[in-house]
């Protein structure tokens, strides 16, 4: 992470084309707007284009713009994207997900730098910087004919790898404090604390919607906890599926952290009713008394 940063302040000085590679939740969107907020054009507009949203009917719409009349809809001039961006970012969301059709409209914006309205006459100069994002396997797609190969170079002059949270587990209990302390900011309270447990739980913990979904589950543990997040604050995934070994070579939880985390998904699924716990658990109302006090749980 941060040979990323280092990458992101230096192209941040360039205006060549970024393309921002990543697993979905990775922080594609922050590394956008990083170098934007970076670079000489930080005072600019950063205009984003959700591209899996642009339909074939509005990407030329949104895209190019268009001038009064250009169709029946049009009661009125509007710009376009590239247009209202100026001399600041254009930012294409999960560029990867353009159908090719659109691709083509694109690739002669990226050639051309020039836009010219649906109804008009002439054509505007882009001074925009381009910025693009897609998932990680965008090389498959190319490969496959499913995204245009000239289109994909002319974009990734500059590359950025967004490493998914799996392969940077140091950043996961920092993450989670700053998660967090923005949870409870409404609410003008002290940001809970992190267990022992609960904090191992999130480190093993193998994240496929990476810093998103981490994002997610610290705003609902945040809900339910009191001064410290702990087992039962969390959900069942996160207790009952560590990573796998080959993906986490370093540490694997141990015995009695699996069973202390398989408990606190039991009472959580029973609703914190300890007969029913123990009879899925298959052990006495005793037994998980006893196990509730050995690990912390009362």
């Amino acid at each position: 992470m941060r040979a990323l940063a280092e990458q992101i302040r230096r192209f941040a000085r360039t205006d060549s084309n970024v393309l921002v590679a990543g697993e979905t939740g990775a922080g594609k969107n922050i590394v956008a707007r990083e170098l934007h907020l970076r670079g000489k054009r930080a005072k600019q507009p950063f205009v984003t284009i959700d591209c899996p949203s642009l339909s074939s009917s509005l990407i030329d719409s949104e895209l190019f713009g268009h001038e009064r009349g250009a169709f029946t809809d049009a009661v009125s001039a509007r710009a376009g994207r590239f247009e209202l961006a100026r001399g600041g970012t254009v930012y294409l969301d999960a560029v990867n997900e353009l159908p090719l059709d659109a691709q083509s409209k694109l690739l002669r914006i990226v050639e051309e730098k020039r836009v010219e309205r649906l109804g008009g006459q002439t054509s505007v100069a882009i001074a925009a910087r381009l910025v693009a994002s897609s998932g990680a396997d965008i090389e498959d797609a190319v490969r496959d004919g499913r995204f245009r190969h000239d289109l994909f170079h002319r974009l990734r002059v500059l590359p950025l790898l967004v490493p998914p949270l799996r392969e940077r587990r140091d950043d996961v209990l920092p993450l989670a404090r700053y998660f967090a302390t923005r949870a409870v900011t409404a609410d003008k309270r002290p940001a809970p604390a992190f267990s022992r447990d609960a904090a191992a739980a999130l480190r093993d913990y193998a994240w496929p919607g990476n810093v998103r979904e981490l994002r997610h589950v610290v705003e609902v543990a945040c809900q339910t906890a009191q001064h410290t997040v702990t087992l039962t604050d969390l959900p069942d995934e996160v207790l009952a599926t560590p990573a796998p070994a080959e993906q986490a070579p370093a540490r694997q939880p141990t015995l009695d952290e699996m069973e202390r985390r398989y408990v606190a998904a039991t009472l959580r699924a029973a609703g914190g009713n300890q007969t029913e716990a123990a009879a899925r658990l298959g052990i006495s109302r005793k037994a998980l008394w006893e196990k509730r006090k050995r690990y912390g749980m009362d």
